[in-house]
């Protein structure tokens, strides 16, 4: 079942489309509580209709298929997530939204050469209306568990650039991050010295991925090394910063492309390691 709302940003003066999944169990098994996964984009969620390139995540049948088919690791069952997803805002606004700097490298890129105005810089507003707005409502009103150990935020491209600075950022909220094809290469100095942020005393799993054949610039041969050198920059600022090896999960998903379809393919083994799951016996 999903339930759509909108609710305002207050501080960029905006209106989001927000779409709360709620597992199968959720109606019937009235005392019981449930993770929440905040995730951005959220019109390319679940349906392809609503998406904004007519390909869905499919992020309701993972979950199906998770609960139907695994147990939590202390063997007892897992029952799902509720799924929160963000609607992202329109055009350039999106980037505006999902990076908390303005960005350099996206201006020498075919189509963004000619944009006067700086791109980036409101996602420190849009992280701080996630945690500090939606979260308590959505733990309001629903059977929600509410501490940090079951709260993850997950997203692609630049999804996933804001997740990872939400996920240093407010690491006393979320314990598990999952980055999809992250577009690293938007402000990357800025980004790796963010991450310097992460303590050790909260222990966070931090989910990367990324295909080898991925582009935001069919202009520049080359791209997609970006993205697979940028998210390995990552997986090794994470590293030095002291996060265990078992805390950081990377895949390099060979002839994987920069679309819904990849992030779909990928997002069950994903789900099923940050949620910690294991097969029923």
């Amino acid at each position: 079942m999903i339930e759509k709302f909108e609710m305002r940003i207050e501080t960029l003066d905006k209106v989001r489309t927000i779409r709360v999944w709620l597992p199968e169990s959720y109606e019937d098994m009235t005392e019981q509580r449930y993770p929440v996964i905040y995730m951005h984009d959220g019109q390319n969620l679940f349906n392809k209709e609503d998406a904004a390139f007519g390909m869905s995540w499919d992020a309701h049948k993972a979950m199906e298929t998770l609960s139907d088919t695994m147990i939590n690791a202390d063997g007892t069952p897992f029952y799902g997530c509720i799924i929160v997803g963000i609607d992202n805002a329109p055009g350039l606004e999106r980037l505006d939204e999902y990076s908390p700097w303005a960005s350099e490298a996206v201006k020498s890129l075919k189509d963004f050469e000619s944009i006067q105005r700086e791109i980036g810089g409101d996602g420190v507003a849009y992280s701080s209306f996630i945690v500090s707005s939606l979260k308590p409502y959505i733990d309001a009103n629903y059977r929600t568990l509410t501490d940090r150990a079951h709260t993850s935020v997950i997203g692609s491209s630049m999804g996933g650039f804001i997740s990872l600075y939400m996920g240093s950022e407010y690491q006393n909220v979320f314990s598990k991050v999952g980055a999809f094809s992250t577009a690293v290469w938007f402000e990357e100095d800025a980004l790796l010295s963010q991450l310097e942020k992460v303590s050790l005393k909260l222990k966070t799993k931090w989910y990367l991925d990324v295909g080898t054949k991925e582009t935001s610039n069919d202009a520049i041969p080359d791209f997609n090394e970006r993205y697979i050198n940028g998210t390995k920059r990552v997986a090794s600022q994470l590293t030095e910063m002291g996060v265990l090896a078992s805390d950081i999960k990377l895949i390099i998903e060979e002839d994987a492309i920069h679309n819904e379809l990849a992030w779909a393919r990928r997002l069950p083994d994903a789900l099923k390691w940050l949620l910690d799951l294991k097969d029923k016996a």
